[in-house]
């Protein structure tokens, strides 16, 4: 496994740009930030940073249904011999989220369109689906992009974030 190239700190500032760059949304709350690493087929790690405005669409018994707007950006790796994934990748997506109110599940999909093109993204368009558990502003996101095969090759990127809703 390789170790990502990028510092925390770069990753933290990266969401912060993304994040003051949609200031009417912040001042409206519901904006989340998250950071973490993401892996491709062979495991090649690298950083990656989201922001996201996620707006309340409506109300279940024990759930909330939420838009999502955001972006994702997806550090590239240098040089991987053999595979095509030196250049950085940012996804701008459109989606639903659905997040329990009693025990915290998170579920979301989503459809975008990319900046940058790699072995593991390379195509739109790309869809985002997450899964994760929420504690009150902090979550903890699984997350995959790809593109469902339309577009080859289709290697897809996984990731681990953590999240701070504000």
């Amino acid at each position: 496994m390789q170790v990502p190239h990028r510092s925390a700190a770069l990753r933290a500032g990266l969401a912060l740009a993304l994040a003051s760059a949609s200031l009417p949304a912040l001042a409206a709350s519901n904006v989340e930030v998250a950071a973490g690493a993401s892996f491709t087929t062979d495991n090649e790690s690298t950083g990656v940073a989201s922001v996201a405005w996620l707006p309340r669409l409506g109300s279940m018994e024990k759930a909330v249904i939420r838009a999502e707007v955001g972006a994702i950006h997806v550090d590239g790796r240098g040089h991987v011999p053999g595979r095509d994934l030196a250049d950085s990748v940012t996804v701008g997506f459109a989606g639903l989220r659905y997040e329990r109110t009693d025990n915290g599940l998170t579920l979301g999909a989503g459809v975008g369109a990319q900046s940058g093109e790699t072995d593991a993204l390379s195509g739109d368009p790309q869809f985002v689906t997450t899964a994760g558990w929420r504690w009150d502003r902090f979550s903890l996101l699984l997350r995959h992009i790809s593109n469902a095969s339309l577009h080859s090759p289709n290697r897809g990127e996984t990731m681990l974030v953590g999240a701070w809703r504000f």
